[in-house]
Formats: C-alpha cells, structure tokens, sequence
C-alpha cells in the first residue's frame, strides 16, 4: 500500500492511498462472491456464479464501489497507522479511482494553538473599586422592583392606576367595551387613545363618566380611525405606587438580611464579582486574539451542532422548537447557521486559548475548580501580578541566579 499526504490549510491534510494490485484483486473477488449470494444470476445458484460473469453482470464500477465501501476504513487505519497521524475526526472520502484502485481523503487534524509570549500581555485595569453611588443605584433597582400598588381613597392624579369599565359608541354601534381594564396614568407613556388619560384625573371610586374623544387618523383599526366616539367610564378601583424605604425593612423583604449595610455589603460582593468577571472576559478575549489558532472546519460545525442542540433545549421549555424559532424568524436552519457562526467561532477560539493555556503553565483543565484557576492565572498575567510558572525560574529568580555567579567569579578572579 502506498501512502502520500498533503498538508492543506485549516488543520486538514489529503490522504491518497494506492492499494496493492494483488489485495484489490482478492478485494474484488470477496465483493463478487457476496453479490452473487445476494443477487440472483440466471443460470447459476445463489454464490456460485464465476467472477467474470459476476463482473460482466453486476458491472465492474460497482464492484469497486463495494470494495470501498467495505475496505475503505481498513485502508484508512493502515494508513493512519503507517504514518503516525492521530486525526482529530472522521475523515471524508472525496474521490477514488480504479485500476489502480486509488482513495482520496481529507483527514481534520488537531487543532493547533500558539499563544506566543502570553506572559507580557497587558490589559489596561479599569476603575476596580466599587464606588458608593454603584452600591446607591443597585440598591434603587431593588426599591423599584418592590414597589407595590395601594387602594387609595381620593380623586385620581397623575402616576395612579385606574381599574375601569370602558364603553365606546359611535352612533348606534359598539366599538370596545372592556370590563376591569388596568391604565397607568403616566404622563410619559401614550394613551391607547389620546386624551382618555385626562378626562379620568379627578374621578372618585365608582364614579361614572361620559365624554367624547375622536380616534386618530392612524389608529390600527382603519374602521375606526378620525372617528368621534362616545365614551363611557365606570372607575372601578384606584391605586398608587408606594415605594418602599430603603431601609433594615427592604433587605429583610429581598433576602436574610438583618440590616441595610448588610444588603449593602452583599451588593458590594457582587459588583466586585461581576468587574472581575469582566476582566477576565476581557483578558480571555484578547489572550485568544493575540494568539495563532487553526482548527478543522468540522470542529466548528461540531460546535455548532452542539450549540444548536442547547438552544433547542432552551426553546423546548418555553413549549417551542428550533423548528418553530426559525419559522417564526422565516429562515432556514443553513441561514441560522451562518449568521451564529461567527459567535460560536469566537467562543471556540477562546476556549482553544484557555486548554492551551492550562497545558502551558501546568494545569489539568479536566480538573475540578481548573477552569476558575486558569482564569484566575490569567487575570493575574493580564495584570502583570504572575511571575512564576510551573518548571521554569522567574524574572526575580534568574537575576539572583545571575548576581550569585557574578560574585563567585570575582571571588575566583580575587585568588588568582
């Protein structure tokens, strides 16, 4: 069997293997016996046909088609085995020839990753520390999130939320009519219809109110736009946001807290966590960039197929499916692949960057707590706060090493 590679871009390589005549002719052989037991030839019983005729009757192309669907991945481990190539996946079969008998291949290889002189890079640290007004806006967010609606007992005013009944008529025909329907009245959100807001400021609990307003001339209903319409309300209930103090009373309502500085010193722990988190994004982002990566095209299709698997998950427990995204999106499952291909691209080459990383400075990544340790290690190069590394001396190392044997040859040249 002769064997002859060709390193292609990409982390792939072509595989051409020629098969000795002597093994293709028993190849053949083999293939026509087994034809001949499964197809039946006039003339002759089930596996006792001659070659030849099998040959002139099943057709020799075919044959040879049967001989590489059957050999084929006998021929691809010897040759693997023969040239000491580990592939990083399944190879594809791009084209053979007869006579000889001759196979092509593209083998994807493993990924290959330099990350270069890794330890001078620098990120500029952006303003680290917590400040007290991050603290003062996190702590507003909670109060907006408790806020609550409170009956009150007074004419409606601007920011209530009014409970109604509301009839619309124009002539003799209905046009709404809703029961117990919730309206804001905000002065910074528009009306379903301008100038309902209005017309219910200074109305009392189960006060009633007739009134007329004209639809647009753009409303979504064509039958009904730059229509007078005749308005009846009925206000049902009224409520006011009541915003809750920012005191021991909302950190025991938000979580097991026993004061405000203790809600206050957890928020400080997650602010700080999540700087940190995006530096080390940041730090893993531009480790990968600055790096030289190559991987098979079929490493990111498998990515893709994973991620696409994950999102299908996550779809299937909102009672969807990617089936249903993509016609809901009108693109095909192709199209959707090409616009995510670029972000998963970019996530592989980060985690490329992070495996080799690990491997550099003498991490297991398939540990537990290793993946936080290497980025951890990271953040600190990053910072320009990591000198030593597993194997080799540091900086401060090497020039005491150096001034030790420049004093011991002084100390000789002194004697002489």
């Amino acid at each position: 069997m002769k064997v002859e590679t060709e390193r292609l871009e990409n982390c792939q390589m072509a595989l051409t293997i020629e098969v000795e005549e002597e093994r293709t002719e028993q190849a053949l052989r083999d293939a026509a016996r087994h034809v001949s037991r499964q197809i039946k030839i006039p003339g002759f019983r089930p596996g006792k046909a001659p070659y030849d005729v099998v040959t002139r009757y099943f057709g020799k192309e075919a044959l040879y088609q049967k001989v590489v669907d059957t050999l084929g991945d006998t021929l691809y481990k010897e040759a693997l085995h023969e040239i000491g190539i580990q592939p990083f996946g399944q190879a594809t079969l791009t084209d053979y020839q007869i006579e000889p008998l001759v196979l092509k291949l593209v083998v994807p290889l493993p990924p290959v990753v330099e990350l270069g002189d890794y330890r001078q890079m620098r990120l500029e640290t952006e303003e680290e520390a917590i400040r007290e007004e991050e603290v003062n806006q996190a702590l507003r967010t909670i109060q907006e999130q408790n806020t609550f609606w409170e009956p009150v007992d007074r004419p409606a005013q601007w920011g209530d939320l009014a409970i109604v009944d509301l009839e619309s008529t124009i002539g003799d025909e209905t046009v709404l009519d809703t029961k117990g329907s919730e309206l804001i009245l905000d002065t910074n959100s528009p009306d379903p219809l301008p100038g309902l807001s209005d017309n219910l400021l200074g109305m009392t609990v189960n006060e009633q109110k007739e009134f007329t307003l004209t639809y647009p001339d753009d409303f979504e209903d064509p039958n009904l736009a730059g229509q007078p319409a005749h308005f009846r309300v009925h206000l049902r209930d009224l409520k006011e946001k009541t915003v809750p103090d920012i005191d021991d009373d909302l950190a025991h309502t938000v979580g097991n807290f026993e004061t405000l500085e203790d809600l206050k010193a957890e928020l400080r722990r997650d602010l700080q966590t999540r700087v940190e988190e995006e530096f080390i994004s940041r730090a893993l982002t531009a480790l990968a960039e600055r790096a030289q990566i190559e991987f098979p095209p079929i490493m990111l299709e498998k990515e893709i197929d994973d991620w696409l698997k994950e999102f299908d998950r996550g779809l299937k427990r909102q009672n969807l499916n990617l089936a249903n995204y993509l016609a809901m999106r009108k693109t095909t499952e192709e199209q959707f692949r090409q616009e995510i291909a670029p972000q998963i691209e970019q996530r592989l080459k980060r985690a490329l960057a992070l495996g080799k990383l690990a491997e550099l400075e003498g991490l297991d990544i398939g540990s537990e707590g290793a993946v936080d340790e290497t980025l951890n290690r990271l953040a600190a190069i990053a910072r320009g706060k990591w000198e030593e590394k597993a194997g080799l001396p540091s900086e401060k190392e090497v020039e005491s090493t150096e001034q030790q044997v420049t004093e011991k040859e002084s100390e000789r040249s002194q004697t002489r």
